[in-house]
């Protein structure tokens, strides 16, 4: 009828996917956060006002070096990304950790960026996101708990991928997250001594996309030096790779920037590409004890007469 607007369906998600795992229109800049005190890097589109900012929470006994592909690639596609390079060492504070994360995002919203300030944040449009060890930084950076005397900055968005457990009073921490979280975790290592995506995912108060990946586990993230990184690749397992930046970039724009094309990348019933979404209140922790799965003991037995559609697959 005249005079109404056509609604146009988003694209579909398998054709998003796609388009989110290449790098986006923005031409990016790289800066040191070493230039206010904190150890670390900053990647940013050249110009751009009010654009949202992200922080990125390294892994246990890694650096910002080491996720520069997938931090670029955040850029890219219009995200202030600021990545602390703090607490690096084996004794590693997932509350130092997270007190930078914070700082990080006070950085992006009150110092000019790129040339004569040709790059503004949003105050209001920032997010979290972590990487192992870092996702438990981010999820405290995310909390309502002031850290080492810094007060908590409001987010609306978390990401932890790939999560591991750190200290016992986390889920306390993560139980006064109200940002919604979109939680990405190895199929085999959501509930282990490694990786607590379940426990973490239901302690979370906020809405909570969980999706895992089947066949990796979370250093397939890390980019290593290698032969192929000399001639353009980035020494991370590509297939997790491209999967994890399509998921996360497509989640941000949705829940950073409204697109409403990216809607069903928050969908916490809709799996994405090579990922299963795994429903929170269902997921049960693993049959076996952690000590019991370094033995060998699968972690997982399906009920017998019973589906396994929305259980992990571990151990069958």
């Amino acid at each position: 009828m005249f005079g109404k607007k056509k609604v146009v369906a988003p694209p579909p998600p398998a054709k998003l996917m796609k388009e989110l795992a290449r790098r986006g229109p923005h031409k990016v800049n790289r800066g040191d956060l070493g230039i206010v005190g904190l150890a670390g890097q900053v990647f940013a589109p050249v110009s751009g006002t009010d654009l949202p900012a992200v922080a990125f929470a390294h892994g246990w006994m890694r650096g910002s070096k080491a996720y520069r592909d997938l931090l670029f690639h955040l850029a890219s596609w219009g995200f202030v990304v600021a990545a602390p390079d703090s607490e690096r060492g084996p004794l590693a504070s997932d509350i130092e950790l997270a007190t930078d994360l914070r700082a990080a995002l006070t950085v992006c919203t009150s110092v000019q960026l790129g040339t004569s300030g040709a790059v503004t944040v949003d105050p209001d449009r920032l997010a979290l996101i972590g990487h192992g060890f870092g996702a438990a930084a981010a999820v405290r950076a995310a909390s309502t708990s002031t850290l080492l005397g810094r007060p908590t900055i409001p987010v609306r968005a978390l990401v932890p991928l790939f999560p591991a457990p750190t200290t016992s009073d986390l889920t306390e921490a993560a139980a006064t997250v109200r940002a919604p979280a979109l939680v990405i975790a190895a199929a085999d290592d959501v509930d282990s001594m490694t990786g607590n995506a379940i426990s973490l995912a239901k302690a979370l108060s906020g809405e909570v996309v969980l999706r895992t990946l089947a066949g990796v586990d979370g250093k397939a993230l890390l980019e290593t030096l290698t032969v192929k990184k000399l001639i353009g690749f980035n020494g991370a397992e590509r297939k997790t790779h491209a999967a994890v930046r399509a998921q996360v970039t497509g989640y941000l724009l949705h829940g950073l920037t409204g697109d409403e094309r990216y809607r069903e990348f928050a969908d916490p019933d809709v799996s994405m590409g090579d990922t299963t979404v795994i429903e929170t209140t269902s997921a049960r922790p693993a049959d076996a004890d952690h000590f019991s799965q370094l033995l060998g003991i699968a972690p997982y037995r399906p009920d017998e007469g019973t589906s396994t559609k929305g259980v992990p697959l571990i151990g069958r």
